[in-house]
């Protein structure tokens, strides 16, 4: 269980960790704030985040949180549970509303279950929590799928999970990040082609590198990024926030991502003690993995 809860500490403490400077672009002006990186950081005034709290999460976080206290509650993921808890929440939320949650809120309806078509990155990252629930269960990628499509009905981010889901269940049975990451692209012909093109870069600038491949949160950056870090910063879960964090754009939904994939390679115990006990919602989500209602 080592590994599986690293995976869905990490994605939680990806989240926080990016809370305070998500969506800054200006790598400049992120690198004279390196100094804060030690912890969490509360989000300015002016922030797409302003008003949260350090140790809080963004919109990527709470909709996971939410989909962590949906499961918790109905003993098992359901999507028609989900839909009706996501609807009801997200419809009320005080927090950063993006593109696709307000085109899915519009067109989501009791006969309705896809939302929009957008390709951001964002629609998987909330998904530690059901991969946490369900990792030895046959449905778990259709489960994936389902939670997905309710905002992010595109197929790119689908593939996407797919793969992400295979190399998670292979991390948590203890076989190596590369290596894995290697054996599992050549099944995705186009995580396979990225992954052949950012192993020829791991000598250069992460920053630099990041800002080639593109910060935003459209699934044809935001992939390819979050594989650069996890490639290059695979024994190294501090570092690879860090890195993550300054080179900017959608830090947050790639330090999601990012800290599923590292956390169930190196395993709990080496996500910093004082990052997850940072977490507004460390009891929460700390009674989750000990199979305790909410």
């Amino acid at each position: 269980m080592e590994r599986l809860k690293g995976m869905l500490f990490g994605a939680f403490v990806g989240d926080a960790y990016a809370l305070g400077l998500h969506w800054i672009y200006d790598t400049e002006k992120l690198s004279q704030e390196s100094d804060k990186l030690d912890g969490f950081i509360t989000p300015p005034k002016g922030s797409f985040h302003f008003g949260k709290r350090r140790g809080d999460f963004t919109h990527y976080g709470d909709q996971s949180l939410l989909l962590l206290k949906s499961i918790s509650s109905n003993n098992g993921f359901s999507p028609e549970v989900f839909k009706k808890h996501w609807l009801t929440y997200m419809s009320k939320y005080e927090g950063y509303l993006d593109h696709a949650t307000r085109e899915s809120l519009n067109m989501l309806d009791e006969n309705t279950h896809f939302g929009s078509s957008s390709d951001e990155l964002g629609g998987f990252a909330r998904v530690a929590p059901l991969i946490y629930y369900h990792f030895d269960d046959p449905l778990l990628k259709k489960y994936i799928e389902k939670q997905t499509r309710l905002s992010h009905n595109n197929d790119i981010v689908i593939e996407f999970g797919n793969f992400a889901t295979d190399l998670i269940l292979e991390l948590i049975i203890g076989k190596p990040l590369v290596e894995s990451i290697d054996k599992i692209s050549k099944n995705y012909p186009f995580i396979n082609d990225w992954v052949a093109s950012l192993k020829l870069r791991l000598s250069e600038d992460t920053v630099s590198v990041i800002k080639d491949i593109g910060q935003s949160c459209s699934s044809q950056f935001a992939i390819p990024a979050t594989l650069y870090l996890a490639l290059k910063y695979h024994d190294d879960f501090e570092e690879a926030m860090r890195q993550n964090v300054l080179s900017g754009g959608d830090s947050a939904g790639r330090g999601m991502v990012l800290g599923m994939f590292l956390g169930a390679s190196l395993g709990y115990s080496k996500i910093p003690t004082t990052w997850r006990q940072s977490l507004n919602a460390y009891d929460l989500i700390n009674g989750f993995t000990e199979h305790k209602l909410i």
